[in-house]
C-alpha cells in the first residue's frame, strides 16, 4: 500500500470514539480520533508518536477488527514496501460495488432511503454525509461505511443493500 492511500473510520470505529463500546486502549483510540476525516497513511505516520513497526501493526490491527478501512477496501497496512502492492481479504460484499457512470443523485436518493429504513433515528449522519456527495468516488467511500454499519446493526439487510446498489448501478 502506498503512504498517500487514505484511511477512513468506519461505524464500528465512530462507536469506539464516541462511547468506548469496545475499550480500546489508547494507543488504538489515538489513531481512531486522529481519523476525524479521511487522513492518508503519510499523514497519519507524521502525526503519530508511536514507532513505526507499532504504528503498523495497530493500523493493521484496526483494519483487521474492522475499526478502520482505506479507500481501496481494506487492503493491510505494509510499511517496509509501501509501493508493492498489499494483501487483500475477499471484499465482504462483491456485489457491493458502484459503477463509474451511475446517475449520482439517484444513487444518493437510493442510499438515503435505505440508510433511513434500515437505521431509523440513527440515520442522520448518513443522511448528511449522503448528501455531501459529489462524485462517484465519494458514493463509493460512503457505500463501504454504510455497509460495515449494515452488517454490525442489521445484518438482516445486507441483501436489501445489494439490491439498492443494483439499482443505483442500473441508472449506468
Amino acid at each position: 500500500m502506498n503512504l498517500s492511500a487514505n484511511l477512513y473510520i468506519t461505524a464500528k470505529g465512530e462507536d469506539e470514539i464516541k462511547r468506548r463500546v469496545y475499550k480500546l486502549d489508547m494507543k488504538k483510540r489515538s489513531l481512531l480520533i486522529l481519523l476525524a476525516r479521511p487522513q492518508s497513511i503519510e499523514y497519519l505516520t507524521s502525526k503519530s508518536v508511536l514507532p513505526p513497526q507499532e504504528f503498523s501493526a495497530t493500523v493493521n490491527s484496526l483494519i483487521q477488527d474492522g475499526f478502520i478501512a482505506t479507500g481501496d477496501s481494506a487492503a493491510v497496512f505494509v510499511p517496509a514496501r509501501p509501493s508493492s502492492p498489499a494483501t487483500q481479504p475477499p471484499e465482504a460484499g462483491s456485489t457491493i460495488h458502484i459503477e463509474d457512470d451511475v446517475v449520482i443523485s439517484e444513487a444518493k436518493f437510493l442510499l438515503t432511503n435505505f440508510c433511513v429504513d434500515s437505521f431509523g433515528t440513527d440515520s442522520q449522519e448518513f443522511v448528511d454525509t449522503i448528501r455531501s456527495c459529489k462524485s462517484v468516488g465519494d458514493i463509493r467511500y460512503h457505500l463501504s461505511t454504510i455497509y460495515a454499519a449494515a452488517e454490525m446493526r442489521c445484518p438482516a439487510q445486507i441483501p436489501t443493500l445489494q439490491n439498492v446498489v443494483r439499482e443505483i448501478n442500473a441508472t449506468a
